[in-house]
């Protein structure tokens, strides 16, 4: 009856630790987080699925789909997805620190005893023992080590989630890039396909006007020059797109043999959108960048790993209770022969001298601490530069389409009078010709300005630190 009392009163113990702790560790998260740095409001779930079934896929996809199909396949995404929730566990296992440890032990065993008697006789009598236990630990007071611990894995795994968010806005600026790479390159293309059918004309009406005495077999010769020159800018330009389009699917998280198709964008750069001052940028920066949260995050932990360090030189104050039962004659025991036992305490362990472990573990931690404060403060200012250099680059990329369109504008024309006055015999071939060309570099300048002003927004908006589906540069 007394091993019963000890361990119902153990177990109302237990149940009372913790109902408490549930309390406490409510209180404890309010209090957490009313010092952490806000998330942002989106985040994604990768799955940890592969890119078998659409390996093969062959609709065009726009550019939030191959985002979408890269948040899903991406290594990186489940790379940073595993460490996160990792991370997370890790908390939990400090915070485990508030919860009794309460172990169960079952000892079985068989023993033979002698005695030897005056006439020389030895008997012999055995005994089997089993012997249950229970016992309970509870940490009640360490000077806040195990709630600096906690608060540092908290801290931490604050930390895991904005990394997180920021490798995934890599993952998606690296498919924008990817993307506005190959379709400039299928651009490019398409404008050597049709500067290459101008020059096929300009060799046919050569050939045409030789045969009419109208010109020299040089012009021919001319001619057929530019046209090879012509074939050989379009089989770069198919190469390169071909190249790129393996660069896709690597940033998408397929195969570089998938046969991805994607869809083109619909009309032309909205430059005029683009109205925010420079101002406002960065300081929309200093908020949304989850990775500057992220560094501010693992710097307090550092300096939460410092309390933890100090309080490990204090002294520990823990609760103890154990119950046990000893029956013997096992199996053929009876209840009345068992022996019961059982015992509550308090320890108290006070270090005296660890060879200096407690004093140098502190300055470790606190030359870690600035060291993240100084991180911190290296990527605030790295953010500052991204997003300047990034703002200029797009406003430059603006300007550069409005050039290219005027230069393409003046190119047509000029070209249109070459070939009037070429067909009328008033000009002469190397003049046509060079004006076709100079046609077909305003084309690919048109092209690049373009795709240029895009790359160049989402650069801008990766330095932000937001989505580019997000645009908040309007």
């Amino acid at each position: 009856m007394k091993s019963r009392s000890i361990t119902f009163s153990l177990c109302r113990f237990l149940a009372a630790i913790t109902c408490g702790y549930a309390s406490f560790s409510s209180h404890a998260e309010l209090l957490l987080d009313a010092h952490l740095t806000a998330q942002p409001d989106k985040t994604w779930q990768a799955k940890t699925g592969t890119a078998s079934g659409v390996t093969g896929m062959t609709a065009p996809l726009t550019l939030a789909e191959l985002t979408e199909l890269a948040l899903h396949n991406n290594p990186a995404t489940r790379e940073i997805w595993a460490a996160a929730r990792a991370q997370a566990a890790a908390a939990d296992v400090a915070g485990s620190a508030y919860w009794p440890t309460l172990d169960a032990n079952v000892s079985l065993s068989r023993g033979i005893s002698s005695i030897n008697t005056s006439s020389g006789v030895v008997s012999g009598n055995t005994q089997t023992r089993l012997s249950p236990s229970i016992s309970l630990s509870y940490l009640l007071f360490d000077f806040g080590a195990r709630a600096a611990t906690e608060q540092s894995a908290r801290y931490g795994s604050l930390a895991a989630n904005l990394n997180k968010d920021r490798v995934l806005q890599d993952v998606v600026l690296k498919v924008e890039q990817a993307y506005y790479q190959l379709l400039a390159a299928r651009q490019t293309v398409v404008a050597a396909e049709e500067t290459l059918k101008t020059v096929q004309m300009s060799l046919t009406l050569a050939n045409s006007r030789r045969q009419a005495g109208l010109a020299t077999i040089g012009d021919v010769y001319q001619a057929e020059t530019m046209l090879a020159q012509g074939h050989l800018q379009l089989r770069k330009a198919q190469g390169e797109a071909g190249k790129l389009k393996g660069v896709l699917c690597n940033s998408v998280g397929l195969p570089v043999t998938a046969k991805l198709e994607f869809a083109a964008l619909a009309g032309r750069p909205p430059v005029r959108e683009i109205r925010r001052s420079i101002d406002a940028y960065l300081e929309q920066a200093r908020s949304a960048r989850p990775d500057l949260a992220a560094a501010e995050a693992q710097a307090r932990a550092a300096y939460a790993d410092i309390d933890a360090a100090a309080a490990q030189g204090r002294p520990a104050l823990t609760l103890v209770a154990n119950a046990a039962n000893t029956y013997n004659n096992f199996p053929d025991y009876r209840f009345d022969n068992a022996s019961n036992s059982g015992s509550i305490g308090i320890n108290l362990s006070v270090p005296l001298f660890d060879g200096f472990r407690t004093r140098d573990n502190v300055r470790q931690t606190r030359a870690r601490a600035e060291q993240l404060d100084a991180a911190r403060d290296r990527i605030a200012s790295q953010i500052e530069l991204d997003v300047w250099q990034a703002y200029f680059d797009l406003d430059t990329a603006e300007a550069a389409i409005d050039s290219a369109d005027a230069l393409l504008r003046s190119a047509v024309r000029s070209r249109q009078v070459a070939e009037s006055r070429y067909q009328s015999g008033v000009g002469n071939l190397p003049d046509l010709l060079s004006v076709q060309a100079s046609e077909a570099s305003a084309r690919m300048e048109v092209i690049s300005a373009e795709m240029a002003w895009y790359a160049n927004l989402s650069r801008l908006n990766n330095a932000i630190g937001i989505f580019s589906s997000e645009t908040g540069t309007k």
